[in-house]
């Protein structure tokens, strides 16, 4: 370790990214924080000498990383390969993670919304890096991250695998290290997250012998590093913090504001003849889970209306994806896909439809007391 922080702190990369401060690793490979020269923005390089594996080998797969699109990847931002003094090694700058997983389980365990909500975001990454024929060989606490609020996986280390690769075992080892629920309530949660019911998914029971993360074996050639500690260490996001108090209030406070479904009606009075009771309104007639506006203030389309969006993505298909799995567990949620005119090329998942803010509000809290994600926003949105 002494060498290679020794020899590389303060040497500038091709692309002028210099490497300011070490941070942590080895003689096989090093992180150092960097700043964009464009913007002054703090990124993190991972500096691997070439003699430590095959430099080619991985410089081939950063490049392929680096083409990689999926909001819970962590960007991998520049490649490529520098010498010094006849040592020579291969770079890849990555975006700046404010914290890890590993770090926010040292302060406190997850409740089980928020570790749901680390479940989904791991297994989305991991459907698109098993669609685009690549694994994670480490899949642990120490290589997810915080990016801003977002959750992310790490890809420093990624390999090459079939499409069709399984990576349950890896996933289910995962998730009991995160897991704050019962062995056969984390075994449904975990059923769920792969798209299978309660109880019958393809999950066989879970075996003691199970290996560990660490103990999987990356592809030929490339060792498994411990993810890099961000320096000065910042919260993971801030639905890490919140403790079960708060959402006991919010569940409170949304039954408290409920008004009930119909007022007892007062007796007649005697030799009256008696009232005609109000015909009953059918539950399906609006869809399940929307707030409607009230009937003298209709909602025309074309002027600006307020929506509750929980997710943002770059293809229809995976914001569609993602409002499937919500709408299995919170059908009450209405979720959507919902491009906005202003924003060409983004698709959100929004729930509830267009509605006044009062109750877009209302439906904000309500998402965020069943456990969706803590930065869930409302939105005006002119559509």
């Amino acid at each position: 370790m002494t060498q290679l922080r020794e020899r590389w702190e303060g040497v500038s990369l091709p692309g002028d990214y210099l490497l300011q401060q070490w941070l942590s690793g080895d003689e096989a490979a090093g992180f150092f924080e960097t700043s964009l020269a464009s913007d002054g923005r703090r990124a993190i390089v991972k500096l691997v000498p070439e003699f430590a594996g095959d430099g080619a080998a991985q410089l081939a797969l950063w490049q392929r990383t680096r083409s990689l699109r999926h909001p819970n990847l962590r960007e991998l931002l520049d490649c490529g390969r520098a010498e010094l003094a006849g040592e020579i090694a291969v770079y890849a700058v990555f975006e700046y993670a404010d914290d890890t997983l590993a770090s926010a389980l040292g302060q406190s365990p997850l409740s089980e919304a928020e570790a749901r909500e680390v479940l989904d975001a791991v297994v989305d990454a991991l459907g698109y890096l098993q669609a685009q024929g690549l694994a994670h060989p480490a899949l642990d606490p120490d290589h997810v991250v915080a990016v801003g609020e977002r959750i992310k996986l790490s890809t420093d280390w990624l390999r090459e695998a079939a499409a069709d690769a399984p990576y349950t075992g890896e996933l289910r080892a995962f998730w009991r290290q995160i897991s704050p629920s019962t062995p056969a309530r984390s075994a449904d949660i975990l059923a769920q997250a792969l798209g299978a019911d309660p109880g019958t998914g393809p999950l066989p029971p879970d075996p003691e012998d199970t290996p560990a993360p660490a103990e999987i074996a990356p592809a030929a050639g490339v060792a498994v590093r411990p993810a890099e500690a961000a320096a000065p260490p910042k919260p993971f996001p801030k639905w890490i913090l919140v403790g079960a108090a708060g959402v006991v209030l919010l569940i409170l406070g949304l039954h408290l504001r409920r008004a009930p479904e119909a007022a007892a009606q007062p007796d007649p009075a005697p030799g009256s003849a008696p009232m005609a009771a109000a015909p009953a309104v059918p539950k399906a007639s609006r869809a399940p889970g929307t707030i409607s506006t009230p009937a003298s203030k209709p909602v025309p389309a074309g002027q600006g209306m307020w929506r509750v969006i929980v997710y943002t993505y770059r293809t229809h298909d995976a914001a569609a994806r993602k409002a499937d799995r919500i709408n299995e567990r919170h059908a009450d949620l209405a979720a959507t896909v919902f491009s906005p005119q202003d924003k060409q090329g983004y698709f959100l998942v929004a729930l509830g439809g267009r509605m006044s803010r009062q109750d877009a509000v209302r439906l904000q809290e309500k998402a965020r007391a069943e456990g969706l994600a803590r930065d869930v926003y409302v939105k005006k949105f002119l559509d």
